[in-house]
């Protein structure tokens, strides 16, 4: 690609003390306000690599202009990040101190390649594959064509994330989360002794998150949370897309498929799991999710470190 800016340092091999001057796409900012009371900007930046978080303090007559600055920074957009890494609380972070005026304006998306900055942890293909491949191991018929229809009718379900900020928060995430959670809850319940309804745990894992497709619209190089991701939430998003499948099951499957979709959440959630195909759901989702967030907060930290607190799993994580 002619014309495209070379990108050289990566999130995933900074250390402590570094200092940095490149290319990173922004994920997320907000105006914070220091012991003092003046502003400073909060952000997770990213790239192919993994994310960190980003504090731009200012300098000098530069602190009375965070807020301006933050106003125009455009989540979803390449950014000269210019700054100091440090070891806080065991988790790695940049600060930005004199760089901050390379913040007013993005690069341009011309000049990028968005491989270098998009997290891609699964093949596109390979994750439609595998999720094909689960839909045809239904074998009641009508709940098969339910789930692939839902799951073809759902606008970017295969491109979007499955989070605002923790797990699978990147693009592809949503399909990740959803095979990776399948896949666990049909083990489950082909390690269960007592006879559960295999299709129906299959069918409830791969819808349990739908809703999501509705909440994210593309933003730049990633996606950004829809109003509805907060003030409706997915799992509601989810259960009124699917109402329009109600005539086509059975009412006790149908019931059945909505409960278990509504429950996955399980003690978290508004509606307790009450039967064991709704706690294996749950489970398999809570497995997928947690995995995913320790995963990255490990990936965050330097060899033999440690943290009390990870920014995503929001417990204790060690790095061997």
């Amino acid at each position: 690609m002619t014309g495209v800016v070379n990108k050289h340092t990566y999130l995933s091999g900074i250390a402590d003390g570094d200092l940095i001057d490149d290319l990173f796409l922004l994920q997320k900012r907000e105006v914070k306000r220091k012991k003092d009371g003046n502003p400073y900007i909060f952000a997770v930046v990213a790239d192919r690599s993994g994310t960190a978080l980003c504090n731009v303090w200012g300098s000098g007559a530069a602190g009375e202009t965070v807020p301006e600055i933050c106003a125009a920074f455009e989540t979803g957009r390449v950014y000269r990040i210019a700054g100091r890494v440090s070891l806080f609380n065991g988790s790695l972070q940049i600060s930005v101190n004199e760089g901050v005026e390379y913040l007013r304006q993005p690069v341009a998306e011309s000049e990028l390649d968005p491989a270098e900055f998009v997290r891609a942890n699964t093949d596109p293909a390979d994750l439609k594959c595998g999720i094909w491949e689960m839909i045809a191991a239904i074998g009641d018929p009508a709940l098969r064509d339910v789930v692939l229809e839902a799951i073809s009718g759902a606008d970017g379900f295969f491109e979007k994330p499955a989070a605002k900020g923790r797990h699978h928060e990147y693009p592809g995430g949503l399909a990740e989360h959803t095979l990776e959670t399948a896949r666990f809850a049909a083990a489950e319940c082909d390690a269960h002794y007592a006879e559960s309804n295999r299709d129906l745990v299959v069918a409830g894992a791969l819808l349990h998150d739908i809703g999501k497709a509705f909440a994210f619209d593309r933003s730049g190089l990633c996606f950004a949370a829809r109003p509805e991701y907060d003030l409706i939430g997915h799992v509601s998003l989810g259960v009124t897309y699917l109402e329009r499948f109600r005539d086509r099951l059975p009412a006790d499957v149908f019931s059945h498929l909505l409960h278990i979709v509504q429950a996955h959440h399980g003690p978290h959630g508004e509606t307790p799991c009450q039967t064991p195909e709704a706690w294996m759901v749950h489970i398999a989702d809570f497995a997928s999710a947690t995995l995913r967030e320790v995963a990255d907060d490990q990936a965050a930290l330097e060899p033999n470190t440690g943290t009390r607190n990870g920014r995503k799993c929001g417990g204790p994580v060690w790095r061997f």
